[in-house]
């Protein structure tokens, strides 16, 4: 009998990456706040829902009764938190806590994807020991669902990412597609040069999920690239890859763009956890970057 995943979120960047990694021998099911963005043809069964509608959320969990559950959504805009908290919370905090409940009762293993902003950002790159300290509205409530996915008794895995890029079709926001759009159109962009961080490719990141959910390697990873640079030199490096002009790109600071939320500075998650343990090799930049331009260039 072929193994069924849920994937929440399914819409998103991760979601679809995730998509490609198990739809070779999974039934893939899916839950979106938006329609289906998979089409009539594709077996991927997709499901509108509001999350946060606990019963509805139990009940389809009931009727499906997946292998796994692989919780993608988020609440991700970090500036309007600071206003929005409680829909902040509820999505990130309270929905991971009814997952995990929901996981707990019917012994299914739950990965959790969180973020590097659980730390403040002072001081890394950051290892899977060190404190947390969220700082900001945003960050808090994402610290607050990890906490209680960990805390649930559930089979769980939190998997901790930054600056996620990737290929996806119908994204509301992808930095990466993005900046090729400005740079073909000949349009300057400005890009903070003072904000560091080892940015996580979606596609790889996929397969990550799937070796530790086949390893039932329970608990706290880290992933992304090898080396830690600046937001400016990833874009740099997005530039070279594709061979544009990086002329367009100029550099500015945080403090440029007066954002409400604070931002980890100096971020950046070590992964050699995932390397010793896992024998996950860990690329850097441009590795990633050309696989990524490999799988754009052939879809």
């Amino acid at each position: 009998m072929t193994k069924r995943v849920l994937i929440t979120g399914i819409n998103g960047l991760l979601g679809q990456n995730i998509v490609q990694e198990f739809q070779s021998d999974h039934e893939i099911f899916g839950l979106d706040l938006n329609p289906s963005i998979f089409g009539e043809s594709s077996p991927v069964q997709v499901k509108q829902m509001d999350l946060n509608d606990e019963k509805a959320l139990r009940d389809y969990i009931n009727l499906k009764r997946p292998a796994a559950i692989i919780h993608t959504a988020a609440y991700t805009n970090v500036d309007r938190a600071e206003d929005d908290q409680d829909i902040a919370f509820a999505v990130n905090a309270q929905v991971p806590k009814s997952l995990a409940s929901i996981c707990l009762e019917s012994d299914i293993p739950l990965v959790h994807i969180s973020t590097d902003y659980v730390f403040n950002g002072e001081a890394g790159p950051y290892s899977e020991n060190d404190q947390c300290h969220a700082r900001g509205k945003y960050a808090e409530s994402k610290l607050a669902g990890e906490t209680a996915v960990l805390e649930s008794g559930a089979k769980s895995v939190v998997i901790r990412p930054n600056v996620m890029y990737g290929n996806g079709k119908q994204l509301t926001s992808s930095f990466v597609e993005w900046l090729l759009n400005e740079l073909r159109n000949e349009r300057s962009v400005r890009i903070v040069d003072d904000q560091y961080n080892n940015p996580t490719y979606a596609r790889r990141l996929a397969s990550v999920i799937r070796v530790v959910l086949d390893q039932k390697a329970w608990g706290v990873w880290h992933f992304g690239s090898k080396e830690v640079v600046s937001r400016y030199t990833f874009a740099l490096k997005i530039a070279d890859t594709f061979g544009l002009s990086s002329a367009l790109i100029n550099a500015i600071s945080t403090g440029d763009l007066n954002q409400r939320a604070p931002r980890p500075m100096r971020s950046g998650l070590i992964c050699e956890k995932l390397k010793k343990e896992l024998n996950i090799p860990i690329l850097s930049i441009d590795e990633e970057l050309a696989l990524l331009k490999e799988e754009m260039d052939a879809s």
